[in-house]
């Protein structure tokens, strides 16, 4: 008898967009993020060969989340930002919701 091998599971990944339509809906709060407001994009692995795009607004940033992203990334500064939104107000924004709800310091893990 054969065992079906297994998999290790990837970490999700991160990064800070702007979104491209209204359509897509925030992870915790539910509420609709509008279109051209900046977004944490969430690509969580599902299995090989598949992952999924989940959205959080900047407004929904918590403790635990925080902590999920900067295990991933090392600091705030290292989030990738899109390139539609490098160097903008609403990318620093962002970074400065990240820094605050992980205890101000921004630093890595």
């Amino acid at each position: 008898m054969t065992r079906a091998r297994g998999f290790r599971a990837q970490p999700c990944t991160y990064a800070i967009g702007a979104a491209p339509t209204g359509r897509a809906r925030c992870r915790r709060c539910n509420s609709r993020i509008l279109k051209g407001d900046a977004r944490i994009e969430i690509n969580a692995f599902v299995r090989p060969g598949r992952r999924t795009l989940l959205f959080r607004c900047a407004d929904c940033l918590d403790a635990r989340f925080v902590a999920a992203v900067l295990a991933v990334h090392g600091s705030v500064e290292r989030v990738p930002v899109e390139a539609g939104l490098v160097g903008s107000a609403e990318a620093q924004r962002v970074r400065d919701a990240i820094a605050a709800a992980c205890g101000g310091g921004g630093g890595g893990v």
